[in-house]
């Protein structure tokens, strides 16, 4: 019966689709919710405008695994995270549309080759984005996992503004620099954000650790915390001396 029910879905959902696609112009209305089986839940997304393709983590749709908040998976679908937006989107197979996930229901995605790299991970975690902001749900990229997990959100700022013509028309667009915040999450869970991970900064999330942390900085003076490498190895020093 339960299998029975899930085809008929299915088979109304592609008709839906299908009506859809053959009018000769539509718009989505993004609060209808599109759910695929007992899997995946989103909504249908489309933007009032193209999104700079700078904001994007990967420029192309790629494969990837996505860890589900009720413990289940779903792997081997193509998925494409925004950076600016700090949001996910599936592309749905069968119509071919673009499904903006929900955070909520999403624990952590993989990406399963990111430019040769097989170890991208995102995770979901509770954290505040702005100096002034309530917590708030954000996807961290997972550089290192540990008594102090380290993660970055690939934030952005409006450098400047500049003219250009969409459609025709001549309209205001953002030039955007990247600016990450760092998060610094401990096993209870709290998150500490950093624009800068430097000594200043971090003597200050440990100010009992000041001298183990300047006599770090001092013996590696060439890190480069834009090297992925080099973000985990100082992940491992602060490992050394967090307590909790």
């Amino acid at each position: 019966m339960k299998s029975k029910l899930i085809l008929i879905h299915a088979i109304l959902l592609a008709i839906a689709f299908q009506s859809l696609s053959g009018q000769a112009s539509y718009s989505f209305n993004c609060n209808d919710k599109i759910n695929s089986g007992p899997y995946l839940s989103g909504e249908l997304f489309i933007s009032a405008e193209p999104l700079d393709v700078v904001t994007y983590f990967n420029q192309d749709w790629l494969l990837g695994d996505i860890c589900l908040a009720n413990g289940e998976a779903v792997r081997n679908i193509y998925i494409k995270y925004n950076k600016l937006l700090d949001e996910l989107f599936w592309l749905e197979p069968a119509s071919n549309k673009i499904i903006k996930l929900d955070k909520g229901g999403i624990l952590e995605f993989h990406f399963l080759n990111f430019l040769g790299d097989t170890s991208v991970y995102f995770k979901r975690i509770n954290a505040k984005r702005y100096a002034l902001a309530d917590s708030s749900e954000i996807f961290g990229r997972e550089i290192y996992k540990g008594k102090l997990s380290l993660f970055i959100l690939y934030n952005f700022i409006i450098e400047q503004k500049e003219l250009a013509i969409v459609n025709g028309v001549y309209c205001e667009k953002n030039i955007y620099g990247e600016e990450p915040i760092y998060y610094l999450q401990f096993l209870n869970n709290k998150a500490v954000g950093l624009t800068r991970l430097n000594r200043k900064n971090l003597c200050a999330v440990f100010p009992g650790k000041k001298d183990q942390i300047k006599k770090f900085f001092r013996e590696n003076r060439q890190i480069d915390i834009n090297y992925n490498p080099d973000l985990v190895w100082l992940a491992q020093f602060l490992n050394t001396i967090v307590t909790q």
